[in-house]
Order: structure tokens, then C-alpha cells, then sequence
């Protein structure tokens, strides 16, 4: 009932927003009744928490933990875009909110901080590790952007984008 519970409620958070979502309309989503969802959430903020939040996290390592070390940044970037392009529904659904948590149109102040505070952290890495290969950290700062800019393109407007877009927008970049 919990895995039931948090999907509908990226789908409710997804749709309306955290602010405008309700923990009835949850439920009724759910097919559960308000006390079994309070059973697993102490309230809408703490589901927002663990549905969103932990779940982004969660999903972030795992597909950084499937592309294998020592590999170059086009093949890097190229396979973590096809990645999010074959996330379930859930999935994606998670990956928006984030999205929407970092440009500042969802989200309340709590999950926002942590979220941010922790995609920084990564994305300082993931400067680090660019700016060691190029030698450039304007340059790592700009080809993040452009990676960045084909997940918004894919996870929030649906564009599907092909290996070969792809990897034409990275090679400009990144040969």
C-alpha cells in the first residue's frame, strides 16, 4: 500500500503542485483511506519528503552508478540523457518535480533546501571531474548547462531525443 500511496502522489504533486495537491486527493488516487496513509506519512510534507526527495536522490545514484569509471565526457553525458529518456512513468514523474523543486516553481522550503544543497554537491563534482579533463572550468560550466538544458528538454517537455541529437549537440562541445 505505501508504493501505492507514493505513486499517487507523484502523480497528484506532478500534475497540481505540492501547494495546490491535497493528502484527500492522494488518497482517493490511492484507493486508501486518510488514516492508512497517515499510517505510512505523518503528513503531506513528510510524503512530499520521501516520494520526492529521497526517491531523487535514490534514482540519481543508481543511474550514475551504472555508467562505469574512466569514461569519456561525450559517452558520459550521451548515456546519462538515453538514460532518463527510459525512466517508468514514476520515474520521470519524480525527476520532474526535482526539476521543478530546482527552478523554483514547486516544492516547500525543507525538501527545496535538502534538494538543492545535495544536486549542488554532485553537480560541484561533476565539475570537478570535467574541468580535470578539459582543463577549462567555464567550459565545464557551459557543457553542464547544455547536458542540463537536454534533461529539462526530455523529462519536462517530453522531447524525445535521439542518440544521434545527442550526440551532435555534445560533439560541438566535447571533440
Amino acid at each position: 500500500m505505501k508504493d501505492k500511496i507514493i505513486s499517487a502522489a507523484l502523480e497528484v504533486f506532478d500534475e497540481m503542485g505540492f501547494h495546490r495537491a491535497g493528502i484527500r486527493d492522494i488518497a482517493r488516487l490511492a484507493q486508501c483511506s486518510l488514516p492508512t496513509l497517515y499510517y505510512y506519512f505523518n503528513n503531506k510534507e513528510h510524503l512530499f519528503e520521501i516520494a520526492v526527495c529521497e526517491a531523487y536522490e535514490k534514482l540519481t545514484t543508481q543511474i550514475e552508478e551504472q555508467l562505469p569509471d574512466g569514461m569519456p565526457a561525450i559517452d558520459r553525458y550521451y548515456f546519462a540523457v538515453l538514460q532518463r529518456q527510459m525512466l517508468t512513468p514514476d520515474e520521470k514523474r519524480v525527476y520532474r518535480i526535482a526539476i521543478k523543486i530546482q527552478l523554483g516553481v514547486d516544492g516547500f522550503e525543507p525538501v527545496n533546501s535538502r534538494l538543492s544543497k545535495w544536486e549542488n554537491d554532485r553537480l560541484t563534482d561533476e565539475r570537478k571531474r570535467l574541468e580535470e579533463e578539459s582543463g577549462d572550468s567555464a567550459f565545464a560550466s557551459i557543457v553542464l548547462r547544455v547536458v542540463d538544458n537536454m534533461l529539462q528538454r526530455s523529462i519536462l517537455f517530453g522531447e524525445t531525443l535521439t542518440g544521434d541529437q545527442i550526440r551532435q549537440e555534445l560533439k560541438y562541445l566535447l571533440n
